[in-house]
């Protein structure tokens, strides 16, 4: 394409049509077909609504490369404590052979060093490119990410008896405007994830508006789990019987949502326990 790449962050451009590139080249990706929006829709994708969170909250972050003052790619990136999360690249096609992502990845990988971030770690939805590029900067793989499709019936049916590992119970919406339990959420999310993310609870609440509920054992919070309309998560457990009972939590309510013919989940491969539930389902 030739000229100077520039890099600059969100507030400087519309998020619109950045939008409209990411929902194009992920439904470019192996496994991401047909996840486009449809015109006729007016529903926001997840899509729409995760980029326009992270340009509130993480505008810094959250940068755009272009060329001759056309975007080729953007690169969303924030810091959660002092970790510092790399998420999808958006790239042209045509602009793959100008090194952008090598660009985006570096300049991310500054913002983070400047926020105070000891951690570094990358989430990515596939693609050989995009994984060379984050492997030349030594974000190593950690573990993979499996994305499983089950139908809505088989999903409420699974999710129903793992939410029964444990004591559970579904927040109310009263409960919920009063932010009961934050403390005990903040607690459980540094220990399993090492992070504080009051602001993205705020936003499955408010914006995504999910459904929440909350794992026992005894008088102690030992999980959570979030679901809804096209989410299935996020879900928290302390323990291996509260992540399993979270999950089955997750999957009612994605299951449940008005609408829904399927539901994604996805399940990192350290959790075997869920992977297997899960493929007995599907």
């Amino acid at each position: 394409m030739g000229g100077r790449l520039k890099v600059q962050a969100v507030s400087r451009v519309g998020l619109d049509p950045l939008v409209e590139m990411a929902e194009h080249l992920r439904n470019l990706l192996p496994g991401w077909e047909g996840s486009a929006p449809v015109e006729s829709r007016r529903v926001p994708t997840d899509l729409r609504l995760d980029l326009g969170h992270l340009a509130h909250f993480d505008t810094d972050g959250f940068l755009i490369a272009s060329q001759d003052s056309t975007v080729v790619g953007f690169l969303p990136s924030y810091v959660r404590s002092r970790q510092l999360v790399l998420t999808q690249p958006w790239i042209l096609p045509e602009a793959r052979e100008e090194g952008v992502a090598d660009v985006l990845i570096r300049r991310a990988l500054a913002f983070g060093e400047r926020s105070g971030a000891t951690d570094s770690i990358a989430h990515l939805l596939g693609g050989g490119p995009d994984e060379a590029a984050a492997f030349r900067f030594g974000l190593r793989p950690r573990f993979p990410v499996y994305r499983l499709r089950l139908a809505a019936e088989p999903a409420r049916q699974v999710g129903s008896e793992l939410a029964k590992l444990l004591p559970g119970r579904e927040l109310d919406p009263d409960e919920l405007s009063r932010r009961s339990g934050a403390a005990d959420l903040e607690r459980m999310d540094r220990a399993t994830r090492g992070i504080s993310r009051p602001m993205d609870h705020e936003y499955w609440l408010t914006q995504r508006f999910l459904r929440f509920a909350k794992i026992k054992e005894g008088q102690r919070l030992v999980g959570y789990a979030y679901g809804g309309a096209g989410q299935c998560g996020p879900v928290v457990g302390t323990t291996r019987e509260a992540a399993l009972a979270g999950l089955g939590w997750a999957l009612q309510f994605a299951g449940e949502a008005p609408g829904t013919a399927w539901v994604d989940v996805l399940v990192p491969a350290p959790f075997e326990a869920a992977i297997e539930q899960l493929l007995d389902a599907i």
